[in-house]
């Protein structure tokens, strides 16, 4: 499993289509750092929409709504679960800040170490942008 960073913008979502694998596999303990460092858990900003849908037969669209297309499924935008850009670089500057502080706490080998200060850093630069045009966000959960 995997997570991309998504970012809504009005009708569309924009995504780099970037493998956050580390930040996937590594969720449960980096939500444990989050809640030390009082900020909002990872987890918060994960959207299952994508494998929810894998797994339904059917799914009762009104007309009206605007729709988000991801091969053969359509969904309205607005079941998704979106977050505010400046609450997850929040999370994720507090992430960066005590992996490059104190890496022995989490608990992670060295490869697993170097990955996710990689993403965090990909994460934190998209979600600056997305920010500083009062955009939402989300990490889509995928198989």
């Amino acid at each position: 499993m995997t997570y991309w960073l998504n970012v809504r913008d009005g009708d569309t979502i924009e995504s780099e289509e970037n493998d956050l694998s580390a930040t996937c596999k590594l969720t449960d303990t980096l939500d444990k750092v989050c809640l030390e460092l009082g900020v909002r858990a990872v987890s918060e900003f994960v959207d299952g929409t994508e494998m929810s849908m894998e797994y339904e037969d059917e799914f009762d669209v009104p007309d009206d709504d605007v729709l988000y297309e991801e091969g053969k499924r359509s969904y309205p935008l607005d079941e998704m679960h979106w977050c505010e850009a400046n609450s997850g670089l929040d999370t994720f500057r507090a992430l960066q800040a005590s992996l490059s502080e104190s890496p022995e706490n989490f608990g992670f080998d060295l490869d697993d170490i170097d990955m996710l200060a990689a993403e965090l850093d990909e994460i934190i630069e998209l979600l600056e942008e997305a920010a500083s045009q009062g955009r939402t966000f989300h990490l889509e959960l995928l198989g």
